[in-house]
């Protein structure tokens, strides 16, 4: 159990270990470069974002150095060719998003650097100390701290000052306080990326802690729906076990009731399964019940429910069908029980019989549906089994026992 920001999650110990694994494994360099993507969704939006910044900071260099600033003081050849190369370069990444497909665009030093040397050239090409684009490196500088740790991104500063430095010194002027105007220019870069490193990470850090609890949550959620459906799934068959399958029955009973509508209970039980199961092991007992539970499924609607009852018995529930439509289906099912009689000996053949009682008909309840369903059942037994009996031919039966008694 660990707590994140007063949320406590859980987290066993197999999903530790493999996390443990995964950390521990060395991947080579070439694979590493150009893997597909493992950033978090935070570190691609971050990427998209400065993306689309460096963008627009190229198309609005080109306006102010085309319509709006005076360049008798700048290397113009130059300073059009580093534009050209910045649309070469930034056009692609907002368009292709590689950062999303290449580790080699994923938040690297490789970025950073490239945008270091190109302002540094851009600055150098536009003035140097005079250049009036200088504010270039205190955003290249926050972009640095919003993608990395703090110390990558004071590091980052380090570089940045440096180059920044050698395009200061192009136009290098002694006598025009440019010493000290370098030096707070650089501190000021470094002010940016220590303010703007803490920013992020924390930012970061509150990221990923959103992420540990929504992967925690969702291998929680996961490992509770496995324990809901094992606790309303009959382990041998596959079917509801009784006690989900009675709550699912009562309410397609109400259902039914509101609605006006038919509801009829069919009552299964195997023809001697219990012969095979003295002879032949309970082991193709079982199997025969797992074949037995495949074959009523393929024998109703996608809308019906069936359920394992208890040994050898089944209950089958078919909403809006009335005793006729209902008898039509159980005779279905007999029928695709015969299938399962083959490679069985021929005194061990397997059969269904079937009860059946309706809604609203026979009863206005679904324990007494399926009491009634039940003696139905046992009256086809009676007779020999592998037939379907209901409750109506059930009431028959008892009338005429008094006239033969």
């Amino acid at each position: 159990m660990m707590t994140v920001r007063g949320v406590a999650v859980r987290r066993d110990d197999s999903v530790m270990r493999r996390n443990m694994a995964g950390s521990e494994a060395k991947e080579p360099l070439a694979a590493s470069l150009f893997d597909s993507s493992t950033l978090s969704e935070r570190s691609l939006r971050m990427e998209a974002l400065i993306a689309r910044l460096r963008m627009l900071i190229v198309i609005m260099n080109t306006l102010l150095v085309a319509f709006a600033l005076d360049t008798r003081g700048m290397h113009v050849d130059a300073t059009w060719a580093i534009l050209g190369f910045a649309y070469l370069y930034s056009i692609p990444i907002v368009l292709l998003q590689p950062y999303r497909r290449w580790r080699l665009f994923q938040t690297s030093m490789s970025s950073a650097a490239l945008d270091s040397v190109a302002i540094a050239m851009f600055i150098a090409a536009t003035g140097g100390s005079m250049s009036p684009f200088f504010p270039l490196y205190y955003l290249s500088v926050a972009a640095i701290a919003m993608r990395f740790e703090l110390r990558q991104a004071v590091i980052g500063c380090g570089i940045y000052a440096f180059t920044y430095a050698i395009a200061y010194f192009v136009n290098w002027d002694p006598g025009m306080n440019d010493l000290g105007i370098l030096v707070m220019r650089c501190a000021y870069m470094l002010f940016i990326s220590v303010g703007v490193g803490h920013l992020a990470r924390e930012e970061n850090s509150r990221s990923q802690e959103v992420e540990v609890i929504e992967k925690l949550n969702a291998e929680n959620a996961k490992l509770l729906s496995k324990k809901e459906k094992e606790a309303r799934i009959d382990r041998l068959t596959g079917l509801l076990n009784r006690g989900s399958f009675e709550k699912d029955a009562q309410k397609e009973l109400r259902r039914a009731r509101a609605s006006g509508g038919y509801f009829s209970v069919l009552f299964c039980d195997m023809d001697r399964l219990k012969r095979i199961n003295d002879e032949l092991g309970h082991d193709a007992g079982d199997r025969i019940l797992r074949q037995a539970a495949l074959a009523l499924k393929r024998g109703l609607r996608s809308q019906d429910l069936v359920g394992r009852y208890g040994g050898d018995e089944f209950v089958i529930v078919l909403p809006s069908l009335t005793r006729e439509s209902a008898w039509d289906r159980a005779e279905g099912l007999i029928e695709n029980m015969k299938a399962l009689n083959e490679g069985l000996p021929d005194g061990l053949h397997v059969g269904l019989s079937v009860g059946i009682a309706s809604f609203p008909f026979d009863a206005q309840d679904y324990p007494t549906l399926v009491k009634l369903a039940d003696q139905a059942m046992y009256l086809g037994k009676r007779e020999g089994g592998s037939r379907v009996r209901t409750a109506n031919d059930l009431r028959l039966f008892w009338e005429e026992v008094p006239r033969t008694a």
